[in-house]
C-alpha cells in the first residue's frame, strides 16, 4: 500500500500518482497506490470519483481510495461544520459513481442528480475471469476520531480505517472499540473491517539525529492532532506554544517547544532496533497493517532503506 499525501499546499497527490502510475502498473508485485488522506472540502466527492476511476484504469485495478476530514483548512477560510455527516454523504456519492450506479442524492453538505455521470467509460473490473460489474475500489477513512471509527464501522461502502501519527497502544485499542461499535449497528463483522496505521516514520543509524528530526517533523502538526493528545496528556500550553509560533512562520521556534512526550506518543523514531521495539507495542492492539509514512524528501533515502533491510525483515520473519 504507497499512501501520497494529500495534505492542503503539499505536492498535489494526484498529479504524483499519475507520474507513477504505469510503473505499478507494470510491476509484478500487490502494490497498490492511493491518496492518503483526500477530503471532499477540497474537491467535490464528483471529482474524487472522477480522479479514482481514472487512476484505477491506469494501474489495472490497483488503487484505493483513502478519504478523511483533512486538516489546514484554517489556512483558506474554510469553516468544516458537521464534518462526519459531510463525510458520509461523500462516501455514498463516490461508490455510486465509481459503481456507474444513478442516483438522485441530495445531502445536507453534497448533492448529486442521476445525471451525473462519468464522461468516459471506465473499464471496469479487472478480473479477466470476470464479465461485469465495476471493480470495488477499496474506500478507506483516514481518521483518528472515536466517532468517525464508528460510522467507518456502519457504511458497507467502507473497507477500513487508516490512522495516523499516534503510536500509544491504548488509543489504537480504543479505536477498534469505536470500529466495533459502528460495526454492531450495520450488523458487519468487525474482522472484516481493517484497522491500519500510517504514521511519519525517522530512522538513522545515530539516535540523536533522528530525535532532532522527528521533533521537527511533529511541529507543524501537533496542534491538529486532537483529541489524541489530550488522550495522552500533552500540555496544552505546549500545543497554544507551537501554534503561535508556526502562525509568526518561525518553525525553529515552534521545534523548540515540542516535548519529548510528544516526539514518543506521535512519531516512530530511532535507530532500525529502535523502530523494531516501538512497532513491537502496537502488536495485539486489533492493528491489521502498519505502514511506514516518509515526506521529508531525499533525506528520507537512509531511512527507507534501514527500513528494508533490517525492520521489516525482522517482522516478516514473526
Amino acid at each position: 500500500m504507497f499512501q501520497v499525501y494529500d495534505d492542503l499546499l503539499f505536492r498535489p497527490a494526484w498529479s504524483v500518482l499519475d507520474y507513477i502510475a504505469p510503473r505499478v502498473r507494470d510491476s509484478k508485485t500487490n502494490l497498490t497506490i492511493g491518496p492518503g488522506v483526500t477530503n471532499p472540502f477540497h474537491y467535490h466527492p464528483a471529482i474524487i470519483a472522477a480522479f479514482i476511476s481514472d487512476l484505477d484504469q491506469q494501474t489495472k485495478g490497483k488503487t484505493f481510495l483513502m478519504i478523511g476530514r483533512g486538516a489546514f483548512h484554517d489556512l483558506v477560510g474554510l469553516k468544516i461544520e458537521n464534518p462526519i455527516r459531510s463525510l458520509r454523504e461523500a462516501i455514498i456519492i463516490i461508490y455510486n459513481l465509481i459503481h456507474g450506479r444513478k442516483m438522485n442524492f441530495n445531502g445536507k453538505r453534497f448533492s448529486v442528480t442521476a445525471e451525473a455521470q462519468f464522461r468516459w467509460t471506465p473499464p471496469g473490473d479487472w478480473d479477466s475471469n470476470s464479465n461485469s460489474g465495476a471493480k470495488r475500489i477499496p474506500i478507506w477513512i483516514g481518521t483518528w476520531g472515536p466517532r468517525t471509527c464508528q460510522l467507518a464501522g456502519s457504511m458497507k461502502e467502507v473497507a477500513g480505517v487508516m490512522v495516523s501519527s499516534i503510536i500509544e497502544p491504548r488509543y489504537i485499542v480504543s479505536l477498534r472499540e469505536n470500529l466495533a461499535i459502528g460495526a454492531k449497528r450495520a450488523s458487519r463483522e468487525v474482522d472484516s473491517i481493517e484497522l491500519g496505521l500510517v504514521s511519519g516514520t525517522v530512522v538513522s543509524k545515530d539516535r540523536d539525529t533522528a530525535f532532532k528530526l522527528a521533533r521537527e517533523s511533529v511541529a507543524p502538526y501537533l496542534p491538529y492532532l486532537s483529541p489524541m493528545t489530550e488522550f495522552v496528556g500533552i500540555d496544552k500550553a505546549e500545543i497554544d506554544g507551537i501554534r503561535e509560533a508556526l502562525a509568526k512562520g518561525d518553525l525553529k521556534l515552534a521545534t523548540s517547544l515540542v516535548s519529548e512526550k510528544s516526539v514518543n506518543a506521535f512519531k516512530p523514531w530511532g535507530t532500525p532496533d529502535d523502530i523494531i521495539e516501538r512497532v513491537s507495542r502496537l502488536m495485539n492492539t486489533g492493528l491489521t497493517r502498519i505502514n511506514f509514512g516518509f515526506g521529508r524528501g531525499p533525506e528520507d533515502l537512509e531511512g527507507i532503506e534501514l527500513l528494508g533491510k533490517h525492520v521489516l525483515p525482522y517482522f516478516a520473519n514473526k
